[in-house]
């Protein structure tokens, strides 16, 4: 699950990068723009994948990403290897999230992905995973959207995708869950397809199944409500 802040006074002091790096007050850089993700609870949080500093999860969008038909995202996701990651509910989140995003990131550190010269850590808990994907995506040339969604047993993040011949489809990439063995659907892959509509039950299907086991996941409650992010805000 995810934890959403609200917003405080920060005390945090902007990262100073060099004027050819990201731009700490737009978050562009290049064909990339940065945005983080605010819900109405506050500033999305997560372990710190691409911040590396602040626990806030980044998103990396790039200017020239089109969206994908069906097969061409069933390549994709195919591919990516975001879902491989174990899903580890650390819990570790304390306090309040606040202040204006240059001041919450390490642009050194994201810059240093874009540029391909380091890695993202690997993810903990789902926001992670849909931050992962979402970067990894955009950065492939795919438009893909962070999604929040309010359950009737909590919090949760997944993907969205705008396809060119079959609409909107939300991928679920979230891990199997660590040092467990799997009680319903899971397969060697974990990238899941799910319908989200308000009122009704979260139920991921995954979408490489194993042969030997059944390809519907456990219901993760009623959906109550769902926001879509494309590209997130850099400015208050």
């Amino acid at each position: 699950m995810i934890q959403a802040q609200t917003a405080a006074v920060s005390t945090s002091s902007a990262v100073t990068v060099d004027k050819t790096g990201i731009d700490p007050l737009t978050g562009t850089y290049g064909n990339y723009n940065l945005g983080i993700v605010k819900i109405q609870e506050g500033i999305v949080s997560g372990d710190g994948c691409y911040d590396n500093s602040g626990n806030i999860i980044v998103l990396i969008s790039n200017k020239n990403a089109t969206d994908p038909t069906y097969a061409q995202l069933v390549q994709y996701l195919n591919s990516d290897t975001t879902d491989e990651y174990p899903y580890i509910s650390t819990g570790n989140i304390q306090g309040t999230i606040c202040g204006s995003a240059e001041s919450l990131v390490n642009l050194v550190h994201i810059q240093k992905i874009i540029d391909g010269t380091a890695r993202p850590t690997a993810p903990d808990v789902c926001a992670d995973f849909a931050e992962r994907l979402h970067n990894d995506a955009e950065m492939a040339g795919i438009k893909c959207a962070f999604v929040t969604i309010d359950t009737s047993t909590g919090f949760h993040a997944l993907n969205a995708f705008q396809t060119t011949d079959d609409g909107l489809v939300f991928i679920d990439d979230t891990g199997i869950v660590s040092n467990t063995s799997p009680t319903d659907a899971s397969a060697s892959r974990c990238v899941k397809k799910v319908d989200v509509n308000v009122g009704t039950p979260y139920v991921p299907v995954s979408l490489f199944p194993s042969p030997d086991r059944c390809s519907t996941w456990c219901s993760m409650g009623v959906v109550i409500s769902c926001q879509m992010t494309w590209d997130g805000n850099w400015n208050n």
